[in-house]
C-alpha cells in the first residue's frame, strides 16, 4: 500500500538522490537534497495531522487551521533560542501563544563510509538538539530523521542502528528526559530512489509513517486538540 510518505518522497525527494554507490553529490546538490528532505517531512507530518483531526472528528480545528498562517508547518529553517543556545530548526511550527510546537531535523548520509563513520555522531547531535529545545519548550514535539541509501549499510550495520534509535523514543510526557524524542524516523531508499525498509521489524515505530503519525498525535494532544472552535 502506498503511503503519504511514499507519495511525497516520489514527488519531492526521489529526483535528487544518488542512484548508485559511485555517485557523488556536489555541495549544491547536497543542499537541494537537504531542502527536499525537510519539505518531505513537513508535508508528511501535516497530512498525518489532518488524518488525526479526521479520526477525532475535529473539522472545526481543520477550518481554524485553514485560516491561520501561524499554525503552518514551515520547512525553510529558522533559529530559535533554546535553553542553552540558539538552535537552527529545519522544520518547525511555532505559535505566538503556544510557543514552539514542532521541531524536526533530518540528516542524510550518502555513502557507506559516511554512514559508518558519522551516523552515531549525527544521532548525538540530534540528542543535543532535542535537549536544548525541550528544556525551554517542554511541550514541543521533537523528531529526528536519519536518511541513507540501502547500499550504505550491511545487515551487521542495520541491527544496532535500529536498536540504538529505538532507545531515544518515545518521550510521551513532558516530564520525560529532555534528550528523548517524541518521534524518530529512519528513511532508507533503494537504487530506484524509492523508500524501502531493510530492517526486520515490519511494525517498527521508527518507520517514517509510524514516526510521523506519532508526531501528529503529539501535536494534537498537546496543542491543537485544545483549541476552541473557530468563531463564526
Amino acid at each position: 500500500m502506498t503511503t503519504i510518505e511514499d507519495q511525497v518522497w516520489e514527488a519531492v525527494v526521489a529526483g535528487l538522490l544518488p542512484k548508485a554507490v559511485t555517485d557523488s553529490l556536489t555541495k549544491k546538490d547536497q543542499q537541494a537534497l537537504a531542502d527536499a528532505l525537510q519539505e518531505w517531512a513537513a508535508k508528511c507530518i501535516w497530512q498525518r495531522l489532518y488524518d488525526v483531526l479526521d479520526a477525532e472528528g475535529r473539522d472545526d480545528v481543520k477550518r481554524y487551521l485553514a485560516g491561520k498562517e501561524d499554525w503552518a508547518i514551515h520547512h525553510k529553517g529558522k533559529a530559535f533560542l533554546g535553553a542553552i543556545r540558539w538552535q537552527e530548526v529545519d522544520d518547525w511550527l511555532s505559535n505566538p501563544e503556544a510557543g514552539l510546537v514542532l521541531a524536526v531535523d533530518p540528516k542524510h548520509f550518502q555513502s557507506q563510509g559516511s554512514l559508518r563513520k558519522n551516523w552515531k555522531n549525527g544521532l548525538n547531535d540530534l540528542v543535543a538538539f532535542a535537549t536544548n529545545l525541550h528544556e525551554r519548550f517542554p511541550l514541543c514535539g521533537v523528531a529526528g530523521v536519519i536518511s541513507f541509501p540501502e547500499w550504505a549499510a550491511t545487515a551487521a550495520d542495520l541491527k544496532p542502528m535500529h536498536s540504538i534509535c529505538l532507545r531515544v523514543i518515545p518521550r510521551q510526557n513532558v516530564s520525560d528526559p529532555y534528550g528523548k524524542f517524541e518521534a524518530f524516523a529512519l528513511a532508507v531508499y533503494d537504487s530506484q530512489s524509492r523508500l524501502t525498509w531493510p530492517f526486520k521489524q515490519d511494525d517498527s515505530p521508527i518507520m517514517p509513517g509510524a514516526a510521523f503519525s506519532s508526531m501528529a498525535r503529539t501535536i494534537y494532544s498537546r496543542t491543537l486538540g485544545l483549541l476552541p472552535p473557530p468563531r463564526g
